[in-house]
């Protein structure tokens, strides 16, 4: 599993050297590969901001390449994994009682 986490983020990595160079479908497919390594993971708290940021970064290269539909669809999906993480994270400063034993379970 570790491998194919390494291999998630170096495909993040590539995306962002092409994001950089202007390259924004090089881009699209290098956070589309990540994302699919991605997504056959169990999530846990780093696969789930791995998967925000390539669709964070996924949506801006749509933003310019003209797609705006695209880049809403995946702007959406990563806002839905922030907010739940910050429910996660709310939850875990005023429960924390709870919180241990979630984690335990």
């Amino acid at each position: 599993m570790t491998t194919t986490l390494s291999n998630a983020g170096e495909l993040r990595e590539q995306g962002n050297q092409a994001f950089k160079q202007g390259h924004f479908q090089e881009a699209i497919d290098r956070y589309t590969d990540a994302i699919n390594i991605l997504h056959d993971q169990q999530l846990n708290e780093t696969i789930r901001n791995d998967l925000t940021k390539c669709h964070s970064n996924r949506s801006q290269c749509y933003i310019n390449l003209g797609q705006y539909e695209d880049a809403v669809e995946d702007a959406t999906r990563g806002t839905k994994r922030l907010i739940l993480l910050k429910k996660r994270i709310i939850f875990f400063v005023f429960y924390p009682t709870e919180s241990k034993r979630s984690v335990k379970a």
